[in-house]
């Protein structure tokens, strides 16, 4: 069936195209076939300039990664361009200004390919995730030069472009690279340029018509964030082992003495733990990963100046990591010592501009909030993915349910509206978003839950089609998301209304990593269904759809009448709604207008009493940890949420602190599971942090963080906590701290806001009593005195 619907998005930027006109795509001619083998295309052109132009302008159009250069200099600071999408149907075009590297005379532009995530192939001895061969590595390029006498001249890529297959032998998403310096040219990517021997005639390849369109990307390019020392290196047998003291993302850098005989190959293998005799665990990562590095001796002429150290790093693709496993083999494969091996670790990010920060007297909430900050960290790629290493998929249900976290840690406007047209791009014909968007592999095999479709079809995921562009409003105030996903998301509907007909939806992942699978499927589906059809209703609205806001809340009211139905029951102890799990009562309670008001007072003193009798053990999933949240803190319960937190001898955030996390386990059992060290999809937690403890949450019908309230939750034993964001209103900066039985509050609203204050329970406000009152821009110093009973 051919989907001929429409898409957001699609146009290519006016621009572009016009600075791609002529332009091929182009590669090596061992990759214009069906089989091409491991070593990557390399491309280049050479321009030669009687002047030196006075702009000079390049614009690049890629497949799966490129790095490029002239006269031997990077074209730019943005590494793993141009980030996933939908690759057979567009790709990002960057354009960068190159004046500055073009000199007059002969110059050498060298574009070098690598396979990414666009073109996943089964690699000998690499763990390979998945197999997806979307597109395979290819360019269309254009550089256009102006000179000082008016004139203009423009190169575009074709036939008369030159390729070889380059140093890099492999370049593999998941198992790493592999680098030969030995393969290099004579004069490789240096100002002199690269000897001509060894290149062959570029061959055009696909339609430039018709192949994957340019598409001008919103999200900011990823580059390195932070340069990591080891913070510990040891020795197990002929191997070392470094630890950087966190768990990131990025890349391994090496610096090699330059004594190291030519022809060493060096094996760099990336981990998050460390096995029991000190060498690193792959087992979360997948497994074999590994880049390599073989040296070569460059020339040395007589009397030259002493050879300089050689650095080198992977250029296609990147890791989740904490250790890193050196070893060293000689050129006749033998073991050999790694002394001459120097390394540090790039953390690697998109450009979002960081907008918040939050701390606090208590060690292991601060550090929960390290957790959830460095998981998103590690997941903020063009596509934010699940986890930096086994997976790197772009799973939908956490930009929703952790869109807290994600917008009070960085600037994710222009990041997350990407995220509809990749979802409109995915969508299929039927009208189904699948829950990985782009929708790399198909992941259509039968569920634990005994679904046979849930890991690609989940209202909780699929229904971020209007949860995200809802949220992006009512933060940025930016409509332009919401128009985009309106159309898909009806599209969306109408096929889940297709499965569910009359009755209610009963399929998916349920409470996703639940440590009480008890919940039933269906209410975790339909809490989903329903939530998505209230956003829905709100989207009409300032969106001007009537007709569709009048149906949509007609179907929220029927669906809301079937859950009671269905979910609730009374016994002579109450009604006992779901399985009477944490999950079952917090989500039927989040949801509202489900319970009567009785019902509703008794699921929120039973859920109560059920986590004080559990001790404060979290037993919710995934999708049932926000809802949880949110009726704890509405109801004031901040002691009991600090105690589920907080244990170390249960799974949860404390006890993957005590366990030397430094980013957020996928799962409650942490290293007991040995499961990714590093996703974010449990980060919403960091709501409460930032929203109680910081005491700073966006008012209800808010947009654009014109209105605040600050509620701040003084805990027994806490003596301070800071939170300062940096929202599309400006800086909101609130600090409090504990002397004695007083509480001293210091805020500050940004020029044209206002914040409503409101006494935290068990004080009072020194100055006047009141409990909630409004105060505007500049900066607030309040008191609040505890009250103190016999």
């Amino acid at each position: 069936m051919t989907d001929t619907r429409p898409r957001p998005g699609t146009r290519p930027d006016a621009d572009v195209v016009q600075d791609l006109a002529g332009a091929d795509w182009i590669t090596h001619p061992d990759w214009a076939g069906p089989e091409p083998g491991w070593a990557t295309p390399t491309l280049r052109t050479m321009i030669n300039c009687d002047q030196p132009p006075v702009r000079a302008q390049l614009t690049i159009v890629g497949l799966g990664v490129w790095v490029a250069h002239l006269n031997g200099r990077p074209v730019s600071a943005d590494v793993l361009e141009p980030g996933s999408s939908e690759f057979t149907r567009r790709v990002a075009a960057r354009r960068y200004p190159v004046g500055e590297l073009i000199t007059a005379g002969r110059n050498e532009f060298v574009l070098q390919l690598g396979e990414g995530s666009a073109h996943v192939r089964r690699a000998p001895n690499r763990y390979t995730k998945l197999v997806g061969r979307r597109v395979a590595p290819r360019a269309r390029v254009s550089i256009v030069l102006d000179f000082a006498d008016g004139s203009s001249r423009r190169i575009v890529s074709g036939t008369d472009w030159q390729a070889r297959l380059g140093p890099t032998a492999l370049s593999h998403w998941y198992g790493g690279e592999d680098y030969d310096a030995g393969l290099e040219p004579a004069g490789w990517l240096t100002s002199q340029g690269s000897a001509d021997d060894g290149w062959d005639t570029a061959v055009v390849v696909g339609d430039a018509g018709t192949d994957p369109q340019p598409w001008t990307r919103r999200t900011p390019p990823t580059r390195v964030q932070e340069l990591f020392e080891p913070a510990a290196r040891w020795s197990v047998g002929e191997v070392e082992v470094v630890d950087f003291g966190r768990n990131l993302a990025g890349r391994e850098v090496i610096r090699l003495d330059p004594g190291i005989p030519a022809g060493t190959r060096i094996e760099l293998r990336p981990a998050e733990y460390l096995a029991a005799d000190g060498t690193v665990d792959q087992h979360s990562t997948g497994s074999p990963i590994v880049d390599t590095y073989t040296t070569a001796d460059p020339p040395h002429p007589s009397g030259a100046a002493p050879r300089e150290p050689v650095s080198w790093r992977p250029q296609f693709g990147y890791h989740g990591f904490r250790y890193l496993q050196i070893q060293a083999f000689g050129p006749d494969g033998a073991p050999t010592p790694t002394e001459g091996v120097a390394v540090q670790a790039e953390r690697l990010m998109t450009d979002d501009r960081p907008v918040g920060s939050f701390g606090c007297s208590d060690p292991t909430l601060s550090g929960i909030h390290t957790m959830v900050r460095n998981a998103i960290q590690s997941n903020l790629y063009s596509v934010p993915t699940d986890c930096p290493h086994r997976e790197k998929l772009g799973w939908l249900e956490q930009l929703h349910l952790v869109i807290d976290p994600l917008t009070r840690s960085f600037d994710v406007a222009d990041h997350l509206a990407d995220m509809i047209t990749h979802m409109a791009d995915a969508q299929t014909a039927d009208g189904l978003i699948p829950s990985i968007t782009p929708e790399l592999v198909v992941f259509d095999h039968p569920t634990h839950i005994g679904d046979d479709h849930g890991f690609r079809d989940d209202v909780n995921w699929g229904s971020a089609i209007w949860q995200l562009p809802w949220a992006l409003y009512r933060t940025y105030g930016d409509l332009a998301p919401a128009r985009a996903a309106w159309e898909p998301g009806l599209a969306y509907l109408r096929y889940l209304q297709g499965i569910a007909g009359d009755g209610l939806l009963d399929h998916g992942l349920a409470d996703w990593i639940t440590l009480d699978d008890s919940t039933p499927r269906v209410l975790v589906a339909n809490y989903g269904l329903i939530s998505m059809l209230d956003v829905g209703v709100r989207l009409a609205e300032v969106l001007g759809h009537e007709d569709e806001r009048r149906r949509l809340a007609e179907t929220a009211g029927r669906l809301r009448r079937l859950l009671a139905d269905d979910q609730i029951r009374e016994t002579d102890g109450g009604p006992r709604i779901g399985s009477g799990s944490q999950a079952s009562l917090a989500l039927m309670i989040d949801l509202g207008g489900v319970l009567s008001a009785t019902q509703q007072q008794h699921a929120e003193q039973e859920l109560v009493e059920l986590l004080h009798r559990g001790g404060g053990r979290i037993t919710v999933g995934e999708i049932g940890l926000p809802a949880l949240v949110r009726v704890l803190t509405r109801l004031g319960e901040h002691e009991l949420i600090r105690t589920m937190v907080s244990r170390t001898d249960v799974p949860g955030y404390g006890q993957m602190l005590a366990a030397g996390y430094t980013a957020l386990a996928e799962h409650w059992t942490g290293a007991a599971s040995r499961k990714s060290a590093n996703h974010f999809m449990l980060g919403y937690i960091d709501r409460w942090l930032t929203g109680s403890i910081g005491g700073l949450e966006q008012a209800p019908g808010d947009v654009g963080w014109r209105r605040a309230v600050v509620a701040i939750a003084p805990l027994a034993g806490l003596d301070r906590a800071q939170h300062d964001y940096d929202g599309p209103s400006g800086r909101w900066a609130l600090e409090w701290q504990r002397d004695g039985d007083t509480v001293r509050l210091r805020i500050t609203v940004p020029p044209g806001a206002e914040a409503e204050i409101v006494t935290p329970a068990g004080f009072r406000d020194a100055a006047a009593d009141r409990h909630r009152w409004t105060v505007g821009p500049g900066d607030q110093v309040i008191d609040f005195v505890e009250i103190v009973t016999a």
